[in-house]
């Protein structure tokens, strides 16, 4: 295949069909491509060929390469320098010989190296492969090269420094620079596809005054996806947090990548703590009631970092004030927070014990309103430039959403449709932008939402005004069930619109320490002592693809599943949260939702199984299946097809779980989708 510049616009199925411009500079095809030069350095000459026939990955030849002394192997485009606002990923099929092979990828501008790492890091399954052509994408703004900047040299060299005698024999093909907007035509139709990086982690990064860690992964699509999530453990980042929570996001839209950053106030960040007491009866005033739990320090802990899937655990004891009865008394409540980072998958997923073990049964009578805080996710460099509100939705027992842009407590709204899944979301216009959070089971499984605005549940805004004072369209800010930007803004001068972009969870009282309490709707009652799990998705993408609503849709799938096995088992309950060992059922049998994910137990460390879809489309499940004690699993068939590993499904082992974590990158539909798993 010869190709020269190509802009092209393709057709790619993520969900629904989108049409994507794709700007593709060819670097190498067969052989050099668009007047780049080779100004490799190699001895002797015979160590580089550009036109090895030996083993070629598309087309008719290949760069066959025997790295040994650090020497490399360089292109240089002679033209104006490039960029990486132009370009800002290179992808390139490399291919070893014994398997694990050294190398490094920079970039220069003339005489000046500006970038360089490791080469394996970007490969998908982590490593260069013996034997085996895989494809590597190189993002040059993320970590770990982190350059913004001029280039026209790109090189890969050799990073073991072995002796001649002793060289690592590589093939490189189809090396292209890529624009934003979408897959690659040159990696589409006849190669092996776009396949799956392994996730990248970077401890320790610098983020708005403190440290976290960096998570990069590919997405569903294929797209390059990163999170930071701060350190909870020392240092002050601005407003006044301590960390414990999300402070960075990327993701690429049709536009480019979209940069969510935290905001310089006092509730920047996402995914801390926060509850509220019932009455203020009986506090100790001894500090805020309801204080933002990212103003409390705590631990953090590095619970799993996997192949292709990670968990962050933060730890904290959160302040509470105040008490049911007198006398009043603080407490300070333990709080367990899981990140779970999945290759191959959208969205993180947060989930949380509120351990009130040590508390007495009816000393709180508090909500829960996490995960809470504020993220400009639409973009935004500072929250004076963030864009207006231009709507609001949520789900309990039925689906709200305002109806007229922007949000106002005048706005019209619906909340008439059934719904099942608890969910709440934020949207923005003027930038095409969305976030949310969706839990992981249904409401009648885990009670969500709360307060006394259900008199309004299967009506519309056309039936009257739904707060009497003040007077306006709008539920009143206080029956919001989910709290969001209704206390952001001043309900008395009802057609004021906001760009708070706070958004936050909720539940009602009692929730947290009370024997029993009404659940949501007052449909019932539950227990909220001595423990309280649940996990939600943090969801965040353009508003048009409404990723909220098919991450509902997922969970909806979920719960009309049914697994059987025929080598192995299906796994039938387990802990009840991520510190709660509590054991509890699943519903349905092998659905945990804990990590929203299908769990199986291996038998020889194989696993025959079935995965019927009910209704629905499951997209690309996460199992977990335990009882596994060998080594990375090699084959994964799938009804009777061999997977390719590290592209079609994503394996990570869970050191000392007897675990192994998959990520299965496909679309599952009907009655029969067997798995049939062998080391």
């Amino acid at each position: 295949m010869k190709s020269k510049v190509l802009l092209a616009t393709l057709a790619f199925a993520f969900g629904a069909g989108t049409t994507q411009a794709q700007p593709t500079l060819v670097i190498y095809d067969d052989a050099l491509q668009n007047g780049f030069l080779d100004w490799s350095w190699v001895d002797p000459p015979g160590d580089l060929n550009l036109s090895s026939t030996a083993a070629v990955h598309s087309g008719t030849h290949a760069i066959h390469f025997r790295a040994h002394s650090w020497q490399g192997v360089s292109f240089h485009w002679p033209g104006a320098a490039l960029t990486t606002a132009q370009w800002p990923e290179l992808r390139l099929w490399v291919r070893g010989t014994a398997g694990g092979e050294q190398l490094q990828v920079s970039l220069q501008q003339d005489a000046t190296l500006v970038a360089q790492a490791n080469l394996a890091g970007f490969v998908g399954g982590g490593s260069i492969a013996a034997g085996q052509y895989r494809l590597a994408t190189i993002r040059f703004t993320d970590p770990p090269l982190n350059f913004n900047g001029s280039f026209n040299r790109i090189n890969i060299t050799d990073a073991s420094g072995n002796a001649p005698a002793a060289p690592q024999v590589v093939y490189l093909d189809t090396l292209a620079l890529r624009g934003e907007g979408g897959p690659d035509p040159i990696f589409a139709n006849g190669f092996e596809g776009a396949g799956a990086s392994g996730l990248v982690i970077t401890r320790d990064v610098a983020i708005d005054g403190i440290t976290g860690d960096r998570f990069e992964w590919k997405d569903s699509g294929g797209l390059t996806r990163s999170a930071v999530l701060a350190h909870n453990n020392g240092g002050t980042a601005a407003g006044g947090s301590r960390g414990g929570e999300l402070r960075e996001f990327r993701y690429q839209t049709p536009q480019g990548q979209r940069h969510v950053r935290a905001p310089a106030t006092g509730a920047g960040g996402f995914g801390y703590v926060v509850a509220h007491p019932q009455s203020h009866d009986h506090c100790t005033g001894g500090g805020d009631s309801s204080s933002l739990g990212h103003f409390t320090p705590g631990q953090f802990q590095r619970v799993f970092e996997g192949r292709h899937h990670a968990i962050l655990r933060f730890t904290q004891a959160y302040p509470r004030y105040c008490t049911r009865n007198a006398p009043a008394q603080q407490y300070n409540l333990p709080v367990t927070i899981d990140w779970l980072i999945a290759n191959g998958r959208d969205h993180p997923l947060w989930s949380i014990t509120w351990d009130m073990s040590a508390i007495p049964v009816n000393r709180l009578e508090d909500d829960a309103r996490a995960p809470y805080g504020e993220l400009l996710f639409d973009g935004a460099t500072s929250f004076a430039t963030a864009s207006t509100i231009a709507g609001v939705g949520w789900g309990d027992r039925y689906r709200f959403a305002t109806t007229t842009a922007p949000f106002t407590f005048n706005s019209h709204w619906t909340w008439n449709q059934p719904n099942t899944v608890p969910y709440v979301k934020l949207w923005t216009s003027a930038v095409d932008a969305t976030m949310g959070t969706v839990a992981t089971q249904t409401i009648t499984q885990q009670d969500a939402g709360g307060y006394w605005g259900t008199t309004r549940w299967n009506t519309t805004s056309a039936a009257g005004n739904a707060c009497a004072s003040p007077n306006h369209r709008m539920p009143c800010d206080y029956n919001w069930p989910f709290q969001s930007i209704n206390y952001s803004i001043y309900p008395f001068n009802p057609d004021q619109a906001t760009n708070s972009t706070r958004l936050a969870w909720g539940t009602n009282f009692g929730f947290l320490g009370g024997q029993t309490y009404d659940t949501h709707g007052y449909l019932g009652t539950a227990s909220g002592w001595p423990k309280k799990n649940y996990s939600t998705y943090i969801v965040l993408g353009t508003h048009s693809a409404d990723p909220v609503g098919a991450q509902v849709s997922q969970v909806e799938a979920s719960q009309g599943l049914a697994l059987t096995a025929t080598t192995g088992s299906v796994v039938a309950s387990g802990p009840s949260g991520v510190n709660d060992a509590t054991v509890r059922t699943y519903t349905p049998s092998g659905y945990d939702p804990v990590y929203g994910a299908l769990r199986f137990n291996a038998s020889g460390n194989q696993l025959t199984a079935n995965i019927a879809v009910g209704a629905g489309t499951l997209r690309n499940p996460l199992l977990i299946i335990g009882n596994y004690t060998g080594a990375l699993p090699t084959t994964l068939r799938l009804n009777g097809q061999v997977l390719v590993r590290d592209q079609d499904w994503l394996p990570s082992l869970r050191a000392g779980s007897q675990q192994v974590w998959i990520t299965l990158r496909r679309d599952l539909t009907g009655a029969t989708n067997s798995l049939q798993l062998q080391p």
